[in-house]
């Protein structure tokens, strides 16, 4: 664990160190494997030993130091992430003294985080897709039984109530219909979440449940109960972005 930890301050200082660990810590078994996750996001960088790297002119994203030591500008990017993931959740925690109960503006930040993990990475796609994609693909089991039991259609269409019906995937349709009315319809003041955990609160919001398209007429009203608190919410976030950057490593 030593050895490691002084890998790791030869690559990032103390302060940026103590700030991650302040952050991801609590999201990990124990100090080990907290460590190894940071590790290595930092391992590819270069040892900060007082060289100076220019770009070449022939190479975008390559530099090259004094010495002729070679680094692309790809092995910052896991430090780029854990950044990103730190300042985003931060912005969006702190939005609860700043608009209480408008949890609009959280699920803004949260979503602009997923799309500039994807960016760093190079993904491409629809962001409806993406976003869809990034917890599909991320999600553990048990955050997703967590949603599961908690948020459910709760209107009398049709099709409500159906087993065909994954309220985890109308979870995330309605976080992305969320932050499309505010970036577009400038829509900032519904709340999504519940005050607390299995303290039921109804949602009600125009949504395509087939397709999730922004296509104005296959939009219906529909409602959803949720018994979900946002502090429950963004743990499940920060532990889907942690495998996210995982996988990237």
């Amino acid at each position: 664990m030593c050895c490691k930890l002084d890998e790791v301050l030869k690559r990032i200082d103390s302060r940026l160190l103590a700030k991650w660990w302040g952050f991801y810590r609590d999201y990990f078994q124990n100090d080990i494997l907290c460590l190894q996750f940071i590790y290595d996001a930092v391992l590819r960088e270069p040892v900060e030993d007082g060289q100076v790297y220019c770009e070449k002119e022939d190479e975008p994203g390559k530099f090259v130091s004094d010495s002729g030591a070679i680094i692309c500008d790809d092995a910052f990017i896991p430090r780029r992430m854990l950044n990103a993931v730190e300042r985003f959740v931060a912005v969006a925690r702190d939005m609860e003294m700043i608009r209480h109960g408008k949890d609009v503006f959280k699920v803004v930040f949260l979503v602009t985080c997923v799309e500039t993990l994807q960016k760093l990475k190079g993904q491409e796609g629809t962001k409806k897709d993406l976003l869809f994609a990034f917890f599909n693909e991320n999600t553990s089991d048990e955050d997703r039984e967590f949603i599961r039991k908690r948020f459910r259609h709760d209107d009398e269409c049709e099709k409500c109530g159906e087993d065909s019906e994954d309220s985890f995937q109308q979870f995330i349709g309605v976080l992305n219909e969320y932050r499309n009315c505010a970036a577009h319809e400038g829509n900032y003041w519904e709340y999504c979440f519940s005050d607390k955990d299995d303290d039921p609160s109804l949602l009600c919001i125009k949504i395509d449940l087939d397709n999730y398209s922004q296509n104005k007429t296959k939009k219906k009203d529909h409602c959803f109960t949720t018994q979900i608190g946002y502090p429950s919410f963004e743990k499940i976030f920060v532990r889907t972005c942690i495998k996210y950057i995982q996988k990237h490593m």
